[in-house]
Parts: C-alpha cells; structure tokens; sequence
C-alpha cells in the first residue's frame, strides 16, 4: 500500500503536468458521467461478495459455485444495460449539458467512450475479484494491485514518450490497463477456484434472491454517486473545469490515503459474514468494534501528517495547483473517518441479508447532499461548502448504521460507543486541536520531515494510551517482545 500510494501520488503529478489543468479537468468530469451509471454495478458487487461469502460460512460448495454462475449472468445483463444508458442518456448529457471548451469536445467525447469500455470490462470482472476476497487471497489481492500500480506508472512514460493528443492517449492507455488487470484476475480465478470455471446455469429463485437484495442497494448507490459525480456535475455547472481539477486532485490524494484502511477493510468484510452465517454473534461483535477503532486509527495516522502540511504536500507534489485544493482535500478527509467507523457496522447490515429499510433511510440523507449543495452554491456560496454539506451528513448516516446494525445484526450499541465512538471522539478532539495550534503558531519554524515525525510518535503514544485496551496493548506489548527478541538478541 505505500508503494501503491507514492506511485498514485507521483503518477497525478506528471499526470495533472503534462494533461493540463482543463484537460485534467475534462478527464475527471467525463469519466464521472459513465461512473453515474456504476450504481448497477457497485449494488451487485455488494450482493455478490455477501451471498460468496455467506455460502462459504455455510461450508456449500454447490450453493458456491451456483452463486458465482449466477453473479457472472447478472453483471453481463448490468454491462448491457451500462452500455445502453451510456451510449443514450450518457451522450446527451455530455454533449448538450456539461460545460466544456469547444473545441476539446471531440477529444471528450474520445475520452467518454474509453470510458465506457473500461467500465464495462469492471462490470463482467466483479464476481472474480469477489472469489479471490471470498478466498480471503490478500496476498494475490496485493500483487496484482501492484501490478496494476505499475502499469499506471508506464502510462506516464507513455504519456511522456508519445507525440499525440495527451488527453486521448491517456484515456486509451487507462482502458488498455484495466483490460489487463482484469485479464489476470480471471485466469488467476480460473485456475485456482473450482466455482469459477463457469458452466451455463441458471435458478429463477436465486437470481430473484440476489437481485431482491441487491435491488434495494441501488437507492445506496444512487445516492453515493450524488455525493461524488453529482456533486461533481453541479459545481462543473457553477465553476467549470478548473475546479473540476481540483476535486481530481483531492479525490486522488483522498483515494491514495483511504486506499489502506478499504484493503484493512477488504480483510475482514469476509470473516464478519461468515461469522454471522454460524451464528457466532460475540465473536462477530468483537471484530465489529476492532475493525471500527482501527480503521479509523490507521487512515488517521496516515492523514494527519498531509493535513498538516497540505500546501506544502501539494506544492511539492505538483508545483501550481487548482485553486480550493488544499480545503477541499482536508474537509474530504475528515469526511472519510466517518466513513471508516461505519463501514463494519454496514458490513453486518449486509449480512444479515435485510437491507431495504437501511438503504432507503440512507439514501434519502445521503441524497441530501447533492440538493443543499446545489441551492448553496446557487446562493453563491464558495465551492467548498459541498464537503461541509457532507461531513454533516455523515453524522446522520452513521446514527443510521448504529440503529439498524443493532436491530437486524445485534451489535450492542453501547459497547460501541464505549469501545469505538468514545476513544475515538476523544482521540480526534485532542491531537486535531493540538495540531491545528502548532501548525497555527509554529508551522514555519520546523521543517516537513521533523513535524510529521513528531506528530506521527504522538498520535502513536495517544492512541496506545487512550485507545487501545488491556488485551490490545497486551498484543502489541507482546508482538514488540517477539521482534526484539528475534532481532536483537
């Protein structure tokens, strides 16, 4: 993972250089038109990983291997009707709505229908990446992510090397890349899992299973895309492509950072449904507050130092850059802590299998975002007040997990809150302010590398202080024990 963030770092960079502030711009608003249309998919995706790994908790092994078949059947039928709405509703709207120069809208257009071909090949290739996370195969899951990492950084000397429209190449070289990737995942899978050597089938009542769950994911979906494209879409609308750029770049730091806690996440999204298929409900309590508390530890100790020192960060990493960088990557940041105590408690959601109530609460407020963002910024409020719209939504989003976790899944709402919500909240109050005042009141008498040391010892004494418990400390008293012992004895 930190070779995969230095790569994404080091490749926006040149990327962000040799596209160009507009063209970078261009890329990042229309490629979010066809992500629009990705609800279908990312709500299958979710169905496909539950219902994996629920018949693995099973121990099934028909029930398996008819689910993957199934799952492969109903992401060809999402692609259709991806390709469908894209080449229709999709074309319109980037041609008679979207605000883009004249005379880069061929290009865009190029760029759009690299687009969707890279989406479509993301679409067919979920039930596979599914199998390998049902596996729990991190190991592969790893490699070939850095595979993926350094293909991306080929397209930089590409971009570099090659005399053509940059905006073009770079879109085809995206697409030749995911083409790849998905190449390998699958002759991986193939060879490796006896359920993924697909043989026609098809059952009426689990397709109506897996839709009937997945369905009600899409009110989920549909309301997480308005918070990031749709969003998107409405300040393109008031600001233009300058700050579309800027909204790239902050989702591409944001992406790099996050990027570790998901990949923690993705190691313990199977064991919690699995736990809950055999019933073993403590144990499944257990993880949930383990995995809450130190997602949030991890993507807290790898954000707080580049909040710090952000304009530096992006002064460094990319000379000049869009205007609204620096706020817009800080507030979406703090966003995604809230996120990453929630999501575990979203995973025992999913588990239990009863989703609609959940997702049509969340999706209602999470919808929000993208009406109050629209008449906000109507009223001619600053761009950045979308990530304050968000961050207080996020608030209401996670009161939602916690009551519906508790009532289909049975997690104790007040050890949570005693075990994750109170350390945490404490933990983020104190280091946040105490880091705001140094950086307030000392931040040009101390150099980059020395205060992120120092803030990263810190927040490492705080959290093993005040955040972990007996058996926690226990553990890494232990583990540094073992490292000594076998290293300097």
């Amino acid at each position: 993972m930190f070779l995969i963030m230095g790569v994404t770092l080091y490749t926006s960079r040149v990327i962000l250089k040799t596209l160009g502030i507009s063209d970078f711009g261009i890329y990042n608003v229309v490629g979010g038109i066809v992500t629009m249309f990705g609800f279908l998919n990312a709500a299958m995706s979710m169905g496909t990983q539950r219902f994996l790994n629920y018949e693995m908790g099973k121990n099934n092994s028909k029930g398996l291997k008819n689910v993957f078949i199934m799952s492969v059947n109903i992401h060809i039928i999402i692609a259709i009707i991806v390709l469908l709405f894209a080449e229709t509703l999709g074309l319109w709207f980037l041609n008679a709505k979207l605000n883009i120069p004249v005379d880069r809208m061929q290009i865009a257009n190029w760029v759009y229908q690299f687009s969707i071909f890279s989406f479509i090949i993301t679409i067919i290739q979920v039930p596979y990446n599914a199998a390998i996370i049902a596996h729990e195969r991190m190991n592969i899951y790893a490699y070939i992510s850095i595979v993926e990492v350094l293909l991306k950084l080929l397209i930089v000397y590409l971009l570099v090397l090659i005399s053509v429209d940059k905006l073009k190449l770079y879109a085809f070289l995206v697409f030749a890349v995911t083409f790849i990737v998905a190449l390998i995942y699958r002759i991986y899978c193939i060879r490796k899992f006896e359920e993924c050597r697909f043989s026609f089938f098809w059952d009426k009542k689990l397709f109506m299973n897996i839709m009937g769950f997945s369905g009600w994911n899409l009110f989920g979906q549909i309301a997480q895309i308005s918070t990031t494209q749709g969003v998107n879409m409405v300040l393109n609308m008031f600001y233009g492509v300058v700050v579309n750029a800027a909204v790239g770049i902050t989702n591409q730091i944001n992406g790099a950072i996050t990027s570790f806690v998901h990949n923690f996440q993705t190691a313990f999204r199977p064991q919690i449904t699995k736990l809950y298929a055999s019933n073993e409900k403590d144990k499944m309590n257990k993880l949930v507050f383990q995995s809450s508390k130190f997602s949030f530890f991890l993507l807290y100790l790898v954000s707080i130092p580049i909040i710090f020192n952000i304009e530096m960060v992006l002064k460094i990493w990319l000379g000049d850059y869009p205007a609204y960088s620096p706020i817009f990557c800080e507030l979406l940041i703090i966003y995604s802590y809230m996120e990453a105590i929630g999501m575990p408690l979203v995973i025992t959601i999913m588990a239990s299998g009863k989703n609609r109530n959940y997702q049509v609460i969340v999706s209602i407020i999470i919808f929000l975002n993208l009406i109050l963002s629209y008449f906000l910024l109507k009223f001619g409020l600053n761009p950045d007040i979308v990530f304050y719209v968000k961050i207080f939504l996020s608030f209401f989003v996670l009161s939602t997990r916690m009551y519906f976790s508790k009532k289909q899944s049975d997690i104790s709402l007040k050890e949570f809150s005693l075990k994750v919500l109170w350390p945490v909240s404490l933990i983020f109050a104190f280091s946040y302010t105490f880091i705001r005042i140094v950086k307030i009141y000392f931040y040009d008498k101390v150099s980059i590398i020395f205060s992120t040391l120092v803030i990263e010892v810190l927040l490492l004494l705080i959290i093993y202080f005040w955040g972990m418990n007996k058996n926690e400390k226990f553990y890494i008293n232990n583990s540094i024990s073992k490292l000594y012992m076998k290293y300097f004895k």
